[in-house]
């Protein structure tokens, strides 16, 4: 049957270009065996934009701006050349020489950040303008290009929605197409978002999308009908409830058919995967990712998992990330069991919570089913932080689970949270003791400082965290960032200056590559690259005293002593537990405060430009 309608799903820049799009791909899958008057085309503009920056940069056609990349002329051939190295032309710089990854790392972070800074600056400034960037027409160009009857655009992460936001609204009101959003992050901002912007979609939609996309097409009139749906209705936002199956079969298998695998910043692809949707705990108080899914948790079925990955290992792509919130014990279990039954020769990683149903034995077949390693929402290593963020974990049992899991042949990656709501400097010391004890066992730290989120469990009962009052400090398109006072713990500004001393001691947990963590899909490859020594004994870990040193000139329960020989300079790039990073750079210089940081005050309050959401200034890794 020949399709005779066509809808381009945009997914915009500027976010981490090492794997593809997966939500695009599943609307792509879903739509296309559901609608068969429907072609819908995946036009992944994010790994386009990168393309075509290098390639200008590499010809001299653009230049880098000389404060953010001081080195110049070696700024560009390095960026050139990290492009090559992470599109697998050097497997020699990546997999053998950890020094050039971590200098490739670096100055790759740099330049995503800074662009997408640019880039977003940019759209948004020309919301209100007549003229068209330059670069957004040629976005524009390759959209019309497909001559698509609709447009979707699909966006996960906030850096992309100045950008989606503008290429809608130009798609709407100077080519008049229509135009639907979709996303994670839409989950609970649509409203906002379509405020914010009043012109750039007809419909935003803040459910799952593929019903809501399959029935939007039937009848672009009849958005009432769309679950989900978000809309101006005679001048008012109107909202149409979500609606979750139970049967998530049923949306079949992600198509990543319209792009190259092979064009992403990876040596080898690594194609992210949903088995499952929710989150099945559900409980954690800083936490609004589960309610995406509706407060659900819904599974694949373990038949169609294996079928899954058997089509993709038919394919020739080996390595998977397993994006899921979280995957149960008993489920990775069966999961690990399933896929060494079918003989899959799979590499992958996934997110997980520490607990004590994570015996030895489980470990073992998921290591032998190609786990490689795991991200473990650890959070804190104290106590009654771990009970107030009702995260269901145990300190001891997490210490056990740690060196189980090492000794099975998984790395650990964990996520720390620092000053959640009334946490104490002893209490944080208590999470640094609790990873300097266990530092032979972790390869990495995500960390960040605690963000109150709208919608959140703290954020409806603030009085039980010892928030007294909250307040909206810079308006923003998904509903404002948000500060707050304590009335014990540690305060937000203690909280930043507490987080920037440790994080010299943060730093070196990778035994390969102090960026390597940045890049979640590279880290699944160098683990499972067969021949690759880690060592973990190298790690520069400096001095970290508890308690006030009396030389310390610091005044937390901590102190951190640079290690010999680390001037720990550069570039840093910040982990928010959410899968963020934030990139920091500036001259040299140090103060009292935080001496042991190697910041100046100037930088520390451009870090986190006042806000305790460290700006928005997101640049997001994974997916």
């Amino acid at each position: 049957m020949q399709r005779s309608k066509k809808i381009v799903i945009i997914f915009p820049p500027l976010t981490m270009p090492t794997s593809p799009p997966l939500g695009a791909a599943m609307l792509k899958g879903f739509v296309e065996r559901e609608s068969p008057e429907w072609h819908v085309k995946l036009l992944d503009l994010n790994t386009w934009m990168f393309d075509r920056l290098i390639s200008a940069i590499g010809s001299g056609s653009m230049q880098l701006d000389i404060n953010a990349f001081p080195e110049g002329v070696s700024a560009i051939f390095g960026l050139v050349n990290a492009a090559k190295v992470f599109r697998g032309h050097d497997d020699r710089q990546f997999y053998g020489r950890p020094d050039l990854y971590d200098q490739h790392a670096e100055l790759f972070l740099r330049f995503t950040d800074y662009y997408t800074q640019q880039l977003g600056a940019l759209c948004e400034a020309h919301q209100k303008r007549p003229d068209v960037p330059p670069i957004v027409q040629l976005m524009l160009d390759q959209v019309l290009a497909e001559k698509p009857d609709a447009v979707g655009i699909s966006m996960i992460f906030s850096e992309q929605l100045p950008v989606g936001a503008l290429l809608g609204k130009l798609l709407r009101k100077k080519y008049g197409l229509r135009v639907v959003f979709g996303g994670s992050c839409f989950a609970d901002t649509a409203e906002s978002f379509i405020k914010w912007y009043p012109e750039s979609a007809d419909v935003i939609v803040a459910g799952e999308g593929e019903e809501a996309l399959k029935t939007l097409l039937e009848d672009w009139n009849l958005p009432e009908r769309v679950p989900g749906a978000v809309y101006f209705k005679n001048g008012e936002v109107a909202k149409v409830p979500k609606a979750f199956s139970k049967d998530i079969d049923f949306y079949g298998a992600p198509d990543f058919g319209d792009v190259n695998l092979g064009g992403y910043f990876s040596p080898q692809p690594v194609v992210p995967l949903l088995l499952s949707r929710g989150c099945y705990w559900r409980r954690c108080t800083f936490c609004v990712h589960y309610r995406s899914a509706g407060l659900t948790y819904r599974m694949h079925s373990m038949d169609f998992t294996i079928e899954m990955l058997k089509g993709f290992v038919a394919k020739g792509i080996r390595n998977f990330a397993f994006i899921d919130e979280m995957i149960s014990p008993p489920h990775f279990r069966r999961l690990a069991e399933a896929i060494v039954d079918a003989g899959l020769d799979i590499s992958y990683y996934a997110l997980t919570k520490p607990t004590r149903e994570f015996t030895p034995a489980i470990l073992s077949v998921m290591a032998r089913s190609g786990c490689k390693y795991l991200l473990w929402g650890m959070e804190s290593g104290c106590q009654r932080v771990l009970d107030l963020i009702d995260k269901g974990t145990v300190v001891e049992d997490v210490s056990r689970l740690l060196k189980d899991t090492h000794a099975a042949g998984i790395a650990n990656h964990v996520f720390m949270i620092c000053g959640f709501p009334t946490e104490t400097e002893e209490e944080y010391a208590e999470t640094l003791k609790f990873l300097d004890d266990h530092k032979d066992y972790i390869y990495a730290v995500h960390r960040g400082p605690f963000q109150l989120e709208p919608e959140s469990p703290i954020m409806e009962h603030p009085d039980r965290f010892g928030i007294t009052r909250t307040w909206i400090i810079k308006d923003t398109s998904t509903g404002g960032r948000w500060s707050y006072e304590m009335s014990r713990g540690m305060s937000p500004a203690r909280v930043r200056e507490v987080f920037v001393e440790s994080l010299p001691f943060l730093r070196p947990f990778n035994p390969f590559a102090r960026y390597l963590a940045n890049f979640r899909d590279h880290a699944l490859l160098i683990y499972g690259r067969p021949g690759i020594k880690l060592r973990p004994e190298a790690r520069p870990f400096p001095k970290i005293q508890f308690g006030p040193g009396p030389n310390s000139g610091c005044t937390s329960a901590f102190s951190v002593l640079p290690a010999e020989g680390n001037s720990d300079q550069g570039t840093e790039i910040i982990d928010d537990c959410k899968s963020g990073v934030l990139g920091v750079s500036g001259p040299e210089g140090q103060s009292t405060a935080v001496v042991s940081a190697g910041l100046t005050a100037q930088q520390i309050a451009d870090f986190f430009a006042n806000d305790p959401q460290c700006g928005g200034r997101y640049l997001i890794t994974g997916n």
